[in-house]
């Protein structure tokens, strides 16, 4: 009797999942969900909510994020350099050369975007160079003006080196995103349709960057590892710092911020599949994918530990947080820094 009831209950589930319309599996996840909100206590929430905002419309649309790691969050994956408007038309992106990256400097720059100054070789009003290079835009000309060029600070070196007027550098992609925050638009650092249609607006109605430092810092592998934060061309702090270990390495270059939160939550797995469970990771500044600056607790600092983040003491985390904004460039290097 009981072989009997238990064949008759197999026929009834194997006619119920034939004449069902839809799959289903055990344990699966949608990859359309949106991605978990961070946990930013509610004083800081106000300036970041944008952003992560930016990032879940991206996530929406198909961007692959990062893999889910202590120092490699997948709630914040570096979305730069495919996240770029879908619409047709001219995109101006790092490494660009030539007459466009010109006119997006000199837009930039005379927007107060850049660490730079431009004056124009023509004697004209600030506002003519204004009006004159959103009529460029707008015709889709491009056509930068003739003039001089002339750096805010000259230290240090590794900053200095990255600058050319004529190419899109990391410097005008720092630029970029800081004006894309600014304008509420995803933050990417490419110069797309959207980027430059606002660029244009914001070039003919006179608006002007907010007033803040300029940021920079600067990180070394060779040990003891070091980071420097440097405000306005002035060195204002070095710390010693932890980078990747050598199953997950701090990637060599130079990266713009692009998503910051005071506090964040940070779960997965170590490369030996341990898992393991970070609350409230405090002064979070993403610049590469998962890579981010921010505070961690160890009982040493000075050489790889991390899983590719930079790893500050909660002090020296707090201040560069302080004066770190949205495009405020990380240089990652290997040499060493001068004494």
């Amino acid at each position: 009797m009981r072989t009997r009831w238990i064949r008759w209950i197999a026929l009834a589930l194997a006619f119920c999942v034939w004449l069902s319309p839809l799959p289903f599996s055990l344990g699966a996840t949608s990859v359309e969900s949106a991605l978990p909100s961070p946990n930013v206590p509610p004083s800081s929430w106000s300036s970041l909510q944008q952003d992560w905002k930016s990032l879940q419309n991206l996530s929406q649309k198909g961007v692959s994020s990062a893999t889910s790691s202590r120092d490699k969050t997948s709630s914040s994956g570096h979305l730069a350099k495919s996240s770029t408007s879908q619409e047709e038309g001219v995109i101006i992106g790092v490494g660009d050369v030539g007459p466009k990256a010109l006119w997006l400097n000199e837009s930039l720059a005379v927007l107060g975007y850049l660490p730079a100054t431009f004056s124009p070789t023509a004697p004209t009003s600030a506002q003519t160079a204004r009006l004159a290079l959103s009529a460029s835009a707008r015709a889709q000309t491009f056509k930068p003006l003739q003039g001089t060029w002339q750096l805010r600070y000259d230290e240090p070196n590794a900053w200095v080196s990255l600058w050319s007027p004529d190419q899109d550098t990391p410097i005008t992609e720092g630029a970029v995103m800081a004006f894309e925050a600014e304008n509420h638009l995803a933050v990417d650092g490419i110069a797309g349709p959207d980027v430059i249609r606002a660029l244009s607006q914001a070039l003919a109605t006179g608006e002007t960057a907010p007033a803040e430092p300029y940021s920079y810092i600067l990180v070394t592998t060779s040990l003891p590892e070091k980071l420097e934060l440097w405000v306005d061309g002035k060195l204002v702090l070095t710390s010693l710092c932890n980078t990747g270990i050598p199953q997950s390495p701090t990637p060599y270059g130079t990266y713009g911020v692009y998503v910051r939160y005071a506090s964040q939550d940070m779960k997965g797995k170590d490369p030996n599949g341990t898992p393991y469970d970070d609350p409230g990771v405090p002064y979070v500044s993403y610049f590469d994918q998962g890579c981010a600056v921010h505070g961690f607790i160890r009982q040493k600092y000075g050489f790889p530990q991390s899983l590719g983040c930079v790893e500050l003491p909660y002090a020296a985390a707090a201040k560069v947080f302080a004066y770190t904004h949205i495009g405020t460039l990380v240089t990652i290097t290997s040499a060493p820094l001068p004494t």
